[in-house]
Order: structure tokens, then sequence, then C-alpha cells
């Protein structure tokens, strides 16, 4: 999947059915409708900025190809 013309979002439910109408990216989360759980762990991200092969940013994403052969990242 992408966001190009032959795998963007109108194209995403071919691969992948459940991603048509109203399960599909964006999903709009109503603030009003959000509620605390405070079971649920901090979540984090991290990586090895060295281990970044490309890094890409087309505007509506970045993508980071990482060398993780040494699982850094």
């Amino acid at each position: 999947w992408g966001y190009d013309s032959d795998n963007g979002p109108d194209q995403w439910h071919k691969n992948y059915p459940i991603a048509k109408g109203r399960h599909q990216s964006p999903i709009e989360i109503n603030n009003k409708e959000v509620h605390y759980d405070s079971s649920l762990l901090p979540w984090f991200a991290s990586y090895d900025p060295g281990s970044a092969k490309t890094i890409l940013n087309n505007g509506k994403t970045c993508r980071v190809v990482f060398d993780d052969s040494f699982d850094r990242s």
C-alpha cells in the first residue's frame, strides 16, 4: 500500500478488504468519546539514528528505512 494513484487509499481494499469504507485511514478520533485507561502502559519508540539508511518525508508521512542487523531499532 502507499499513497500513489496505483496503490493509494482508493486501492487499499483490493489487498486489504477491511480497508474499505468506514474502516479506511485516516480514522477520525472524536475527543469527546475518548476515555483514559489507566491500565495501559506508556508507549514509546526509540531508534539508533546510526542505523537509519534513508529518511523520506513525502509531505504526508515520514518513512525511515533501517539497517537493523544488530537489533538496535
